[in-house]
C-alpha cells in the first residue's frame, strides 16, 4: 500500500484497518454525486474506500474554487466544528466511488483505544493544512505559469506514479479543475499545458498527464516564481 502522508488507511496495520471498517457502513456514489455540502450537520467520519474526490468552496462570483483531491485510503470530515454551522466545505465525487462512514462517537472511541491511528489522523490534519497553506502562498507571489506548474508537480510527487525519469498522474484531471484549483482561468490553462507539451515537459496519454521532464517542470516553476 501506499505511505504518502495522506493515506490513513494504508498506513495502519491490518487488526486496525479491520477493526475500523467494521465500524463503518459503506456508501456507494456516483460521479457528480455529493458525499456533503457546506452547511450539512456533521454525522460521522469518513474513509474514501475507491475513487476520486474533490472538496471545493462556492466564490460570491459562483467560482468553484476546490481546495483539495482526496485519493482512496484518505480521512476525510473530522474537522468540522459540530454546530449550527455544519459542514464548511463541499465533498463531491470526481468519478464512481465509495465511501465508509463512521459514527462521530464510534470513531473517537476508535481513536481512544488506538494511539497509532490517532497520530496518523493528526499527521493526516497537518499535511492537508501544509498543502493549503502552500496554495494561499502561491496564490499571491506566483505568476499563472508557476502556479499551474506547481500544481502538476505536487499531483505528480504526492499521487503520480514513476517511468524511468517521467511521472504520470494516476488521476485524470480537467483543464477546468485544474484552472479551479491553481487559481487560473481554463483557458490560460489549455494555453499553458499545450506550451509545456510543445517544449516536452509534459505529454498526455489516455487522458492522463505525463511529466515527462521534472527537471525542466521545476525551471519554470523557478522562473515564475522570480
Amino acid at each position: 500500500m501506499s505511505t504518502l502522508a495522506t493515506d490513513f488507511l494504508g498506513q495502519l496495520v491490518a487488526s486496525e484497518r479491520e477493526t475500523l471498517l467494521k465500524l463503518a457502513r459503506r456508501k456507494r456514489l456516483r460521479k457528480g454525486e455529493l458525499v456533503f455540502r457546506v452547511g450539512d450537520v456533521k454525522q460521522g467520519a469518513y474513509l474514501l474506500l475507491s475513487g476520486r474526490l474533490k472538496f471545493f468552496r462556492l466564490a460570491p462570483s459562483g467560482r468553484e474554487v476546490i481546495l483539495w483531491f482526496c485519493f482512496p485510503g484518505e480521512v476525510f470530515g473530522m474537522s468540522e466544528v459540530p454546530a449550527a454551522k455544519g459542514r464548511r466545505v463541499n465533498v463531491q465525487a470526481c468519478e464512481d466511488s465509495e465511501v465508509a462512514v463512521v459514527a462521530d462517537a464510534a470513531f473517537n472511541r476508535y481513536l481512544d483505544c488506538h494511539p497509532n491511528a490517532g497520530r496518523l489522523c493528526r499527521r493526516t490534519m497537518a499535511a492537508r493544512l501544509g498543502t493549503l497553506t502552500n496554495t494561499l502562498v502561491n496564490l499571491i507571489a506566483d505568476d499563472a505559469d508557476a502556479r499551474v506548474a506547481k500544481l502538476i508537480l505536487h499531483l505528480g510527487l504526492q499521487h503520480g506514479t514513476r517511468h524511468g525519469n517521467g511521472i504520470t498522474l494516476e488521476a485524470p484531471y480537467t483543464h477546468q479543475e485544474i484552472a479551479n484549483m491553481s487559481g487560473v482561468n481554463r483557458q490560460t490553462v489549455t494555453r499553458l499545458l499545450g506550451d509545456m507539451r510543445s517544449k516536452g515537459i509534459l505529454s498526455f496519454t489516455r487522458r492522463r498527464i505525463c511529466i515527462e521532464s521534472e527537471a525542466m517542470l521545476k525551471e519554470l516553476i523557478h522562473r515564475g516564481a522570480d
